[in-house]
């Protein structure tokens, strides 16, 4: 003959087994604030940093008796602008959260780590774009042979230790976000199931 489990006992071992802990929330929110300021503090230097070549190559471009020279602003120029344009776009839904809720921060936090993945393939292209597309110009433009333009001070910073450096440092954060983006993927499951 079959004993009956004693349900009583079953239900106290179910309801003295322990939780798992909830979402620190609280941590949450801090981490999405201090993630807004660091967006914004980088948006900030971007834009100087943008500023500031474009200025320098406007001032080239009226010191110089060569007409070229205004081609070369208006290359960088338009440079920036498509810079800018896919930054933005990338960035997009990740300036704030659209409200004060968990799920808000939650949600901006994943979209900005999808956003910085994303970017790190594509700010590499851009900077190799950029670097060809210089050459290009100064080849086309100045007359000023490729293997003398690579000899630069200019391209050995911009181009053989500046490429790289970015390139990795690009890829180390992409990596860092995927970490983060696993962890945040979970705490959204959690939220979900609670």
């Amino acid at each position: 003959m079959n004993a009956q489990p004693d349900f009583g006992s079953l239900k106290r071992q179910w309801q003295s087994a322990a939780q798992p802990p909830l979402p620190d929330v609280a941590a949450l929110r801090d981490r999405v604030s201090a993630d807004t300021r660091a967006h914004w503090r980088a948006l900030l230097l971007v834009t100087v940093m943008t500023v500031l070549i474009l200025a320098g190559s406007l001032l080239y471009a009226l010191r110089s008796p060569d007409p070229a020279a205004w081609l070369s602003f208006g290359f960088s120029t338009l440079f920036a602008t498509l810079v800018w344009s896919v930054a933005l776009w990338l960035s997009r839904g990740t300036w704030r959260p659209r409200d004060d809720t968990i799920s808000a921060a939650l949600e901006v936090s994943i979209r900005r780590c999808r956003s910085m993945i994303t970017a790190a393939p594509v700010g590499i292209a851009l900077y190799v774009v950029g670097l060809v597309g210089s050459l290009a110009w100064k080849d086309r433009l100045f007359g000023v042979d490729w293997s003398t333009v690579l000899g630069t001070p200019a391209m050995i910073v911009a181009g053989w230790i500046g490429a790289p450096l970015y390139a990795a440092g690009m890829i180390w954060n992409a990596r860092r976000q995927q970490a983060r983006l696993k962890v945040l993927l979970e705490l959204k499951r959690q939220l979900a199931e609670s």
